[in-house]
This record gives structure tokens, C-alpha cells and sequence, in this order.
């Protein structure tokens, strides 16, 4: 492996030995970026609280171009304003004045063992103490019920009784389930958030999902986070899709039982579980592995109701990989000629 310690550069004003953080924030891109909430969360963070750039990894090591596009702008008879990805790494103060750190940026595809070596150096030379992982995922959940966060970590011991998911099956893995495994093999402690994104608004900004992330993370980093105008967005989307489910009988007939769904499985974690009614570890492997082929049939195809559904709620956004700065206006997307 070379040297990962070369991957990640300083910012020329930054001064390394004065800066110390308990906690890092991680939003790196996973599967998808279910709901927009990492996008959601970086956006907020990074426009409400004092906030400046320690450094970023050299994303030309780590990024697949040619499996996640960046947008770039044709302008009559020239391209211009390339959007590059960026692996930032951001110092940021809580409500209280107190430092933590948000790694951002698209998942790495390439040099993963390298990546997680270069993250691990980073923490040691900032003492940190604890990784928090922060992503939504598609679940089978309705946007007429609150947000459930599951959790996961580097040592059971750091996940409450009954926040995980009662099951062990195998699947395809994500970088930030690597780096998980790599830091607990450090004995540094890391913590997974999984919002669980209602199955048909993935493709939609829904901060219903962002907001239930920044609570949970408040409580597991004791950090003072501000919500800001995150309830808000998130009640305007809501009535958005309310408006819209309203005029489908066939949609309503769906939720509702969605809504069933739900509501069994917040019994059932408040309850000692019945092992007959999950689940077998392979149905679970299977329904898991049939939804990352479908990610990548439509990052393939473009196809968003291979994996979206009703996708005709609201236009869907671009993954996060794609997305341009917070700072840049994105330009139309261009079919991909590819």
C-alpha cells in the first residue's frame, strides 16, 4: 500500500498542532445519498455554524470519473466551469463554541484500504476521540411517521439495546462500513446514523431525514447543534407530498400499508421479538443485494424508477457525487453522452 499520509494535504494557513476536536463528522457519499440528507446536512452545518477548511484528501487517487460524472457547463461553442469533486475536511464550532470536525465529500471508489489508513492518521494527529458516520438509505417507511435512525458501530457495546437491526446477513459493501471495521480494529471508536428514507421520496430532498440525523448525532456526540430552518423545509416537503398522494388512490392504498409496516416494527423494538416473525438472514441478504442492483441499473441507465418509484412527486436530484459546491449554482444537467 503506499503511503497514506500522502493523501491529505493541509491548508497553507493551518497550523496543526493548535487544533484538537473530540468528534469527526463523516458524510461521504455511500450507495446513494438517500433523501439528499447528507447534501441537507452539509449544506446546514456549513452555513449555520463558524466554519473553516483544514485541508483535503487528493481526490484524483480515490475518485471513478467515469462511474459518477462531475458536471460541466457548454456554453454555445466552449465548456467551461467544471464542477470537480472535493473530499474536504472542515473545522466547525458547535452552538457552545465547541470544535468538531466534517469530513465531506463523494465516496471514495478506488484505494479504500489507503483511504481509511489516510482518515485513521488524521484523527490521531487531532485526537480525536470518536467517528460519527451519518448517511440515509431507502427503507420501507412512510413520510406520515417520524424518522426512524438506526445505529450501528465499532463495538457493540457503543449501540443502545434495540437500535440496531435484529438480523446478520452478508451484502456488498461501503467505504464508510470499511472504515468502520478499520478504526474498530484500532480501538478508536466509530458510530453509524441511518435515517431510514421513506422508499419513494429517495430521489427527493426530504430534511425530514436530515433533521432526525442532527437530533440523534446531538444526543451521541453532546454537541449543540442548531436545527435551524431544517423543520421547516421539512413540513413544506411534507405537504408537498401529502398534496400529491392525495389526488392517487393507488398511492394511499400503499402508504397505508407501509404505515402498517411501520408501526409493527416500533412495536416490536419496544417489545421482546418474536424470531418467527423476522426475517431470515438470507431474505434479508437477498432483498438487500436485488436493491444495489437496482442502483446500479439506474446509475447505468439514468432510469430513476428502476429504484424511485413514484418519482413524478417532485424532479429528483443528481447523487451527491455529482453535486457541484453549495457555493456554485449547478447549470442544467446535460444528457450524458457516455
Amino acid at each position: 500500500m503506499l503511503d497514506p499520509t500522502l493523501l491529505f494535504s493541509y491548508e497553507s494557513s493551518i497550523d496543526m498542532r493548535t487544533i484538537r476536536a473530540r468528534t469527526m463528522v463523516v458524510t461521504l457519499g455511500s450507495y446513494l445519498d438517500a433523501g439528499h440528507t447528507q447534501q441537507i446536512l452539509d449544506d446546514h452545518l456549513l452555513n449555520s455554524l463558524p466554519n473553516y477548511k483544514l485541508g483535503h484528501f487528493d481526490v484524483d487517487q480515490v475518485f471513478d470519473y467515469a462511474g459518477h460524472r462531475p458536471h460541466i457547463t457548454f456554453d454555445h461553442d466552449h465548456f467551461t466551469d467544471f464542477r470537480a469533486p472535493e473530499i474536504v475536511l472542515h473545522h466547525l464550532l458547535d452552538a457552545q463554541g465547541r470544535p468538531f470536525l466534517l469530513l465531506t465529500g463523494p465516496e471514495p471508489a478506488l484505494q479504500w484500504e489507503r483511504m481509511a489508513a489516510a482518515i485513521e492518521h488524521v484523527i490521531n494527529e487531532f485526537d480525536v476521540t470518536q467517528t460519527v458516520l451519518l448517511h440515509g438509505f431507502p427503507a420501507p417507511s412512510p413520510h406520515t411517521r417520524p424518522v426512524l435512525v438506526t445505529q450501528y458501530a465499532s463495538d457493540p457495546a457503543l449501540v443502545p439495546v434495540r437500535s440496531g437491526i435484529p438480523a446478520s446477513f452478508e451484502m456488498s459493501s461501503s467505504f464508510d462500513a470499511l472504515l468502520t471495521v478499520r478504526l474498530g480494529q484500532k480501538n478508536h471508536a466509530a458510530i453509524g446514523l441511518s435515517a431510514h428514507v421513506p422508499h419513494y421520496v429517495t430521489g427527493l430532498e426530504y430534511p425530514e431525514a436530515a433533521v432526525a440525523l442532527l437530533d440523534k448525532l446531538v444526543e451521541v456526540a453532546q454537541l449543540d447543534l442548531p436545527r435551524g430552518e431544517l423543520p421547516v423545509q421539512a413540513a413544506v416537503i411534507r405537504e408537498q407530498i401529502d398534496a400529491q398522494i392525495g389526488e392517487n388512490a393507488e398511492l394511499q392504498a400503499t402508504i397505508a400499508s407501509v404505515e402498517q409496516h411501520y408501526d409493527a416494527m416500533v412495536q416490536d423494538r419496544g417489545l421482546p421479538i418474536k424470531q418467527e416473525d423476522l426475517p431470515t438472514a438470507d431474505e434479508l441478504g437477498e432483498e438487500f443485494e436485488d436493491f444495489l442492483k437496482r442502483v446500479e441499473a439506474q446509475s447505468k441507465s439514468g432510469d430513476a424508477s428502476l429504484m424511485f418509484g413514484p418519482t413524478d412527486l417532485v424532479p429528483p436530484k443528481p447523487p451527491k457525487s455529482d453535486q457541484p459546491p453549495a457555493d456554485t449554482k449547478p447549470a442544467d444537467p446535460k444528457p450524458d453522452g457516455g
